[in-house]
Formats: C-alpha cells, structure tokens, sequence
C-alpha cells in the first residue's frame, strides 16, 4: 500500500489550516536571506587570501567576526522556532512511520548546526586573540575557518530543505 500524506493531524494539534502555509513560507523565506547572508561571508572570507596588505584584514576579521555572529544569533533564533513550532506541526500531519523518520533526520541535522557553531566558535577565538600584526599565514588560517563554517550551514540548509520542502509543500497542496 502506498504511504501517502493525510491532512488528518496525528497528534492533538488542532490548528487552523492556513496556519501550516504561513510557517512554511516563513521557513523559505528565512532560508533564503539565511542563504545570502553566508554568501556574502564566504566572499569576504575568500577576498582574504588576495589582500595584499594584512592591516586591512585585521579590520576585515573584526567585520566577519559581527557579521558572523550576528548570523550564528539569527540561527538560533531560526532553530529555536523550527523545534518548537514548525517540525511539530509538521510532523503532525505525517503518517507516524514518516514522522519518527523525519524526526531522526533532524537531530542527525543538527549535529551539523552544532559542527558549524563550533568552527565558528575556534575562529572567534582566533580573531579576539590576534596580535599586531597579523601575518598572512594567520588571515589565510581564519578565512579558511570561517568558510568552513560557512560551508557546513550551507550543507546544513540544503540537507533539512531536501528532507522538509517536498513534505511541507505535499502537506500545503492538500490543505489547500
């Protein structure tokens, strides 16, 4: 017998049906600016290894530094919200095989977000304990750290976005 999605929630979540579309667009939407926001990092991280001049990188550091925490801060707040409202609705309209399934690739997911902050973590440390002046060596050293970082969020994103979008938008087809 084919499994197949029911609009029928398996838990007690009685929730109006226009609800469960909000948070999915709010999941895109956020993934999405998430999405540019590394980008951009990776750019800057990467326009370390062609400076020419390391005083201007020390500087460069500190931007990367506000720029990624500020990200790590908005993902938390991100995953915070997906844990506590989006995955449990989800998972409330999934037939329960699909659900613990689902909920078992989360947690692996997460590993990934917890890889991510510690890398970013060792390249805090290594910008607030810099000595002037920084050698080339260094700057490549934390530009590498930092794409790093940035590469496991990126795999992080397209990991949970190939596992919740085709569920999510199935779920939104029906609701509609």
């Amino acid at each position: 017998m084919k499994d197949r999605l029911s609009i029928q929630t398996n838990t007690e979540y009685i929730v109006d049906p226009s609800y469960f579309p909000i948070l999915v667009e709010r999941l895109k939407e956020e993934h999405l600016q998430m999405r540019g926001q590394l980008a951009e990092i990776r750019t800057m991280a990467a326009s370390l290894y062609s400076l020419e001049d390391c005083s201007i990188g020390m500087c460069k550091l500190i931007e990367l530094q506000d720029l990624i925490l500020s990200l790590v801060e908005e993902l938390e707040q991100h995953s915070e919200w997906e844990e506590s409202e989006l995955f449990p609705l989800l998972q409330s309209y999934l037939p329960p095989t699909t659900a613990l399934s689902v909920s078992r690739s989360v947690t692996v997911l997460e590993q990934d977000h917890d890889l991510a902050k510690r890398v970013v973590q060792t390249f805090v440390d290594g910008v607030n304990a810099m000595k002037v002046p920084i050698d080339e060596e260094f700057l490549h050293v934390m530009a590498s750290e930092l794409m790093t970082a940035c590469l496991i969020l990126l795999r992080h994103f397209t990991l949970e976005e190939e596992l919740v979008y085709p569920l999510a938008d199935r779920i939104v087809e029906q609701l509609s």
